[in-house]
């Protein structure tokens, strides 16, 4: 039995109350028994932190990112990467991610389910995930990755998609990927930044098509989450009942609103354009790729910002790649310019959580919760950007066990 009691701590359960001081926290095999104020009790055989005064607070979910994507020019990942090699970067990727403070991600497409078990198993260290597996990407879709010259896509570990085209065949592309343990459905509904042969304005699938996987999604008790950029594929797909929106940039007050009536969330990944934009070249990431993140990134905060107004669900997702993955704490500072800080960490916790079908497990500090903490030197409250100082990071708890622990 392991049993541990945090003490002294500034405590910011992210139940959208304000931070309380002095607090104190008790986890029992890997779960929060007791919440409390005030002077700590004593609790014979636990081990005993004192937090001296910092902020402890739930672990940060990252609602939208790609472990397998971890280079800049994402056809060498398809074409120069073997599938073993590129499985020891993602799991690279992920262990890194949890040392900055995300004790838990929904992955977007690229990785499968065998890397969410890995973790549960202790093979790997890492976030606690959920995956969709290959996202379903029409012909000449966003997550197409084939050139003219080539007739099969390459297939890898880091391959974003699976083409399907025509009713029966997005389905049975659903299908096999809820056979092989998907936790949702992602389909590629627009134009994308990445890929080479599209724009983000364009939509991709039909009403049809989008119903058919959203249908077996449902059926099966999962959801399905979208790639979008243009207002009328958002549309469209809340209509045909998706749970998400991700990306979103081009949202309108119409489009906002419609989403709402259906009860769709959107998931704004801010950071990855920031950076991409100001380091891109530094980077060097295509010249295609380069020019649509510039444009996109011209409309990222304003869609925020419409989505807040109108009271739209949201959530928060990173969405870097290559040599932007150790950035992913900056998406909580850009919404932060919007929505606020308080919000924006609540975006990143709590929100996420619900997001992701969580919120019994993760995303705040309570009783009967996942032991999931970061404990940080500093007010978050008062200055955002201290989640991407990793040495402001003092402690990560998974689970009740100490990840990182430099108090």
């Amino acid at each position: 039995m392991s049993l541990i009691l945090f003490t002294n701590a500034t405590l910011l359960d992210c139940t959208g109350s304000d931070p309380v001081f002095p607090a104190w926290v008790v986890a029992e095999d890997g779960v929060i028994r007791e919440v409390g104020t005030g002077s700590a009790p004593h609790i014979a055989g636990a081990e005993k932190t004192d937090c001296g005064g910092k902020t402890l607070m739930p672990g940060l979910i990252d609602g939208h990112m790609h472990a397998s994507l971890f280079t800049n020019d994402l056809g060498e990942l398809h074409r120069k990467i073997l599938p073993s090699t590129a499985c020891f970067r993602a799991a690279k990727i992920l262990e890194d991610t949890l040392m900055q403070g995300f004790t838990t991600v929904r992955d977007a497409g690229g990785i499968d389910a065998g890397f969410r078990e890995a973790q549960k198993q202790g093979l790997i260290t890492a976030p606690k995930m959920q995956v969709c597996g290959r996202a379903i990407s029409m012909t000449g879709g966003h997550a197409d990755p084939r050139l003219p010259t080539e007739i099969a896509p390459p297939v890898t570990v880091g391959m974003l998609g699976v083409i399907a085209d025509g009713v029966d065949e997005v389905r049975k592309a659903a299908r096999e990927q809820l056979r092989l343990g998907a936790d949702y459905i992602k389909v590629m509904a627009g134009g994308g930044c990445a890929s080479a042969a599209d724009e983000p304005d364009t939509v991709q699938y039909s009403p049809e098509e989008l119903a058919a996987i959203v249908y077996e999604a449902k059926a099966a008790g999962k959801t399905v989450l979208t790639h979008n950029y243009s207002t009328r594929s958002m549309k469209m797909c809340a209509e045909a009942g998706v749970h998400s929106i991700e990306h979103g940039n081009y949202l309108d007050r119409e489009t906002a609103r419609i989403l709402r009536e259906h009860g769709c969330w959107l998931v704004p990944t801010m950071a990855t354009y920031e950076i991409m934009a100001a380091r891109g070249e530094e980077f060097g990431i295509p010249s295609y790729f380069l020019r649509k993140m510039k444009e996109v990134q011209k409309h990222s905060e304003n869609a925020l910002a419409i989505a807040f107004e109108e009271g739209l669900k949201i959530g928060s997702g990173s969405d870097m790649v290559g040599s932007g993955q150790p950035f992913k704490a900056l998406e909580i500072e850009l919404k932060a310019r919007v929505m606020g800080p308080m919000k924006a960490i609540l975006c990143t916790t709590r929100d996420n959580a619900e997001l992701m079908g969580l919120s019994d497990r993760v995303g705040t500090i309570e009783a009967g919760k996942c032991a999931d903490f970061i404990l940080v030197d500093g007010d978050p409250l008062k200055d955002v950007r201290i989640f991407q100082n990793r040495e402001k990071i003092l402690a990560i708890v998974q689970d009740g066990k100490f990840i990182k622990k430099t108090l």
